[in-house]
């Protein structure tokens, strides 16, 4: 388990198969082991989300 922490940490997420959903014509999805929201930018390929943060400007979360 800490071994996927730390690909998180680097940016390497995988995507919970199971809880793919589509929004908006595109899939949108979470981290299996950080919970990061996930989008899919092209075919498997899939990127952090950009959430904005209450107000105090952009930032990504993961």
């Amino acid at each position: 388990m800490k071994l996927a922490h730390i690909s998180c940490a680097f940016g390497r997420h995988s995507v919970d198969a199971n809880a793919i959903r589509r929004v908006h014509g595109g899939q949108v999805g979470r981290c299996r082991h950080c919970s990061t929201p996930l989008e899919e930018s092209s075919p498997f390929t899939w990127t952090p989300m950009y959430v904005r943060d209450a107000g105090l400007g952009g930032r990504y979360l993961g």
